[in-house]
């Protein structure tokens, strides 16, 4: 497990209440962006909602196909389920490739209960590892039930730990469900421990159409407008910086994060933040968004108050 360089998770020596204070916060949350906000306000901040993420299905996906060909002709030792969104999905696009005289041609997510049923018989084949409960709970939805559940933060190297521990790995035939984007550490983990790793994506990250909000948001830290910024994803570190380019805004949105207060929801979000020469002030017991904001609340006033008192931070309360 990943070791934080310095203690992230500490607490403040007085208990606080979490409040933001009726300060801004900005949120880089797309898919769960009302819930995010909704959590923002209930601790008293104003959320400044900025999203970054639009996920795009893959049109025609040969490799989902492929996986599902491999997986009922047991050419597959291990499955390993990232992201429940991405097992939704390639159920929906995996699926028609096993109905009977189907061949696999019909649109994702047009799969049919027989193809559906074949799935899961061939899923429970296999050995499976999910990442988290989300994953979880979509086999559950097809009736599939004996998986391991990498335990948090659900890096990868947890999901290695998870596998490792299953048995030697050498020629072992192990097909990855990606969530977004590669995972280039994973795979090369299994690699090096002999496991023939076939990654299978069913979707990517691009982002949103309409990219006016987060170009408000990210001149709104620059400008020094906003105090308290939430990650909660490695890719929202990355697209956020590449519009920041676009805007010609790096150097000012990395002066303006530091003023502030950055919270970052777990240790693959932080080593993405630190990639970019951001360094996060909070990072929850748990990586889940209710813990971040929650964390983020009662840590903000006792981190922006020595910011403050240094010199750094902006304004305590910025509620228009």
């Amino acid at each position: 497990m990943s070791t934080p360089t310095h203690p992230l998770n500490d607490r403040p020596s007085r208990p606080a209440s979490p409040d933001f204070a009726g300060r801004r916060v900005i949120t880089f949350e797309s898919r769960r962006a009302p819930e995010m906000a909704s959590l923002i306000q209930r601790y008293g901040g104003v959320p400044v909602t900025a999203p970054t993420l639009r996920e795009v299905p893959i049109e025609r996906n040969e490799r989902a196909l492929d996986f599902a060909r491999r997986l009922a002709g047991a050419e597959l030792d291990l499955v390993i389920l990232m992201t429940g969104v991405g097992a939704r999905a390639l159920v929906a696009e995996a699926a028609p490739a096993l109905e009977p005289g189907h061949g696999g041609d019909g649109a994702p997510g047009d799969a049919g209960a027989q193809g559906i049923s074949l799935l899961a018989a061939a899923l429970s084949s296999v050995q499976l590892v999910v990442r988290g409960p989300k994953p979880a709970a979509a086999l559950r939805e097809i009736g599939v039930t004996r998986f391991v559940t990498v335990p948090e933060p659900n890096t990868w190297r947890e999901i290695i730990e998870v596998v490792r521990g299953l048995g030697d790995l050498s020629g072992k035939r192990i097909a990855v469900q990606e969530h977004g984007a590669p995972s280039h550490e994973l795979y090369a983990g299994l690699e090096a421990a002999g496991a023939r790793v076939t990654p299978v994506p069913v979707y990517r990250w691009a982002l949103p159409e309409d990219t006016s909000a987060l170009r408000q948001a990210l001149r709104l830290l620059a400008d020094g407008g906003a105090a308290i910024t939430l990650f909660t994803s490695r890719a929202q570190v990355e697209h956020a910086l590449l519009v920041a380019a676009e805007e010609g805004l790096v150097d000012r949105l990395r002066a303006g994060l530091a003023r502030g207060m950055v919270a970052s929801i777990g240790p693959v979000c932080t080593e993405a933040l630190r990639a970019e020469g951001i360094e996060p002030d909070v990072e929850p017991e748990h990586p889940k968004m209710g813990h971040l904001v929650r964390a983020a609340a009662v840590r903000s006033g006792e981190v922006l108050a020595r910011k403050e008192s240094q010199g750094d931070a902006p304004p305590p309360a910025q509620s228009s």
